[in-house]
């Protein structure tokens, strides 16, 4: 087909890694519709133009809510027994720990020193190619005059028998919590394309997505899908097993690596990207050799994103050329930047809060019903001018034929007979009159009470829209503050958890980065409502929590509840708060996830996220 005959349109896909079990089950419930909260049924069409389709082991189904409680169930069962089975257990992972170690201290000292002979050296005995010999690596390391020689030797030694203790204790399917188990990926037509919402579409893309994963990862099985058709937009989710099952190993990150390259390497002269990226060029004088990995790893990530994403549309143009449609990547300028940065926030948001779901879709249906009401009742007034001018007319006439046969009987008595026809006509014309003023008269009272319920109904439309124009500039608002200042704050503390966590893994003490992440968490306090505030440090501490950090060292203290209370009495500068529905929901949420961690207290303190 010729490509100017295909109607070009966007993709969004958004790829989600589960290692953790609860957020997995959480997606999950969405995908299989398990209700999972009072918002849901504001979130989907109850009237949808098809079934949601359901397709396990590569047979469709309609999903039903009976099939989905058992897909959940079955899920649940494997992929709990499958993490009993093979995570790494305390000892293993401690002990796995202390060689990754040894193994840094060894990357960092080659990577250091300029004597090649020393660095094969390391490299060979590390990778198990050749035995350390002490007297040999002390002889090299001399002739070189490499300093701490007895250290060195001390380090390679302790790797070489840390290493076969490993691989003598450790099994090779002992698997850090911390890996990804499962991969959700969503693919969506966005709603601005305009298409209609189709088993046809979701079909394209289901097979789009479950053709490209089985084409070039058949080691990995795509364990179900879903096709939803009770929102706004053509999407569909779908789950995939990270474990290769050749090998029972979880590498699909290097998979992906590869597949990259061979793409790359094979479609170079059509594809708009640069080279892979390589370490070198991310090594500078004063630049630290964990900032340069860090560095050379993200890059090396986008640089990956950027070819599949690029191999993902070819594979999809080639089975959407059939519905005459071809998806086009979005130009990198501010335009497209912004509104890509507008995606992604909604994507974090619960559908009941995003500014495209079911719920608004259908406030959009009723102003475009407004604007049809309002022509129609022009067009009824129009019609009652027109049938007002009709009996006007109908009674000039009766008027003129009354005069006509009056004049008629006084001229002759000849003319009774023609008269009296005339009579007979007079009446039948005058029983019309009546019955076009009895007509009239229901019309006009019709129409008064058409008048007063639309009038009614237009002016209950007017203020659900002025209320709605009233929250809408509330949460541009509060959305304009959250980009300025809240947004910074919330990413400014993703790094500091993440520089801790480096911290501890490195034996490196993190207190700078918890002086400056309790700082972090005052300053984010500070602009919001006593409400939101309350729930802002409540999710702090659980995140904590669950990242195995001293969430103590992360919360406020009596210095920053004295500031806070400054702040709120003398400057208030809060400008982010929830509704009151919205905090009612959240204190009953509170109060459910912590009746049972923490007693209750006579002391009622504003800025205890518990209480």
């Amino acid at each position: 087909m010729n490509a100017t005959n295909l109607q070009e349109i966007t993709l969004t896909k958004r790829d989600r890694n589960y290692s953790n079990l609860k957020g997995l089950e959480s997606s999950l419930r969405h995908s299989l519709r398990l209700k999972q909260n009072e918002y849901d049924e504001f979130e989907f069409n109850p009237n949808p133009p098809h079934h949601n389709i359901a397709i396990v082991d590569g047979v469709e189904q309609e999903l039903t809510k009976e099939l989905a409680e058992k897909l959940l169930a079955e899920f649940t069962e494997k992929i709990q027994a499958k993490v009993k089975e093979t995570e790494a257990s305390d000892e293993i992972a401690e002990e796995k720990e202390k060689l990754r170690k040894l193994k840094s201290k060894l990357n960092k000292f080659i990577n250091a020193t300029d004597a090649i002979e020393v660095k094969e050296y390391v490299v060979d005995v590390m990778e198990g190619d050749k035995p350390l010999s002490v007297e040999e690596y002390a002889t090299l390391l001399n002739t070189h005059k490499v300093s701490r020689i007895a250290q060195r030797i001390d380090l390679l030694e302790n790797y070489t028998n840390k290493k076969k203790e490993v691989e003598q204790n450790a099994p090779d399917r002992a698997i850090s919590r911390t890996v990804n188990r499962v991969k959700e990926m969503i693919l969506v037509i966005p709603e601005p394309n305009g298409l209609e919402i189709t088993k046809e579409y979701t079909d394209l893309l289901q097979r789009s997505l479950l053709q490209f994963y089985e084409k070039n990862f058949p080691n990995n099985k795509m364990v179900f899908s879903f096709s939803h058709l009770d929102e706004t937009t053509n999407h569909v989710h779908a789950f995939l097993d990270l474990q290769n099952e050749k090998t029972g190993k979880y590498d699909f990150s290097a998979q992906e690596f590869d597949f990259a390259i061979k793409y790359y390497a094979a479609n170079k002269s059509s594809l708009n990207i640069s080279e892979p990226p390589k370490l070198e060029d991310f090594k500078l004088p004063n630049r630290s050799e964990e900032k340069q990995n860090h560095r050379f790893i993200t890059e090396r990530e986008s640089w990956k994103s950027m070819v599949m994403q690029a191999a993902f549309y070819d594979h999809f143009n080639d089975l959407a050329s059939q519905y005459s449609l071809q998806a086009k990547f979005l130009e990198k300028n501010r335009k497209n930047k912004k509104h890509l940065k507008f995606i992604e926030q909604e994507a974090k948001k619960p559908k009941s809060e995003r500014s495209h779901n079911f719920y608004t879709k259908r406030i959009e249906d009723l102003q475009k019903q407004v604007l049809e009401t309002k022509a129609e009742l022009a067009a009824h007034k129009a019609s009652a001018v027109a049938l007002s001018t009709t009996v006007n007319d109908l009674q000039t006439k009766a008027s003129t034929y009354t005069n006509t046969i009056q004049t008629l009987e006084i001229k002759a008595t000849e003319q009774q007979k023609k008269n009296a026809l005339l009579d007979n006509q007079g009446q039948e014309l005058a029983e019309e009159i009546i019955k076009k003023e009895n007509k009239t008269q229901k019309l006009e009272a019709n129409f008064k009470e058409t008048k007063k319920r639309m009038a009614k109904e237009l002016n209950n439309l007017k203020k659900e829209i002025q209320g709605n124009a009233e929250r809408k500039a509330e949460l541009e608002n509060a959305i304009r503050v959250f980009e300025e200042k809240l947004e910074p704050l919330i990413k400014r503390f993703d790094i500091l958890v993440d520089k801790i966590l480096e911290a501890k893994t490195l034996d490196e003490d993190p207190d700078q980065y918890y002086k400056r992440l309790r700082e972090n968490t005052y300053e984010t306090a500070s602009r919001l409502g006593p409400e939101k505030r309350k729930d802002y440090l409540f999710n702090v501490q659980e995140h904590m929590k669950e990242k195995g950090l001293d969430h103590n060292k992360a919360g406020l203290g009596v210095k920053e509840k004295v500031k806070l209370w400054a702040t709120d009495t003398f400057n208030n500068q809060q400008v982010v708060e929830f509704d009151k529905e919205e905090v009612k929901h959240a204190a009953e949420a509170r109060k459910r996830r912590m009746l049972k961690l923490k007693p209750p207290s006579p002391y009622k303190d504003p800025y205890d996220p518990y209480q």
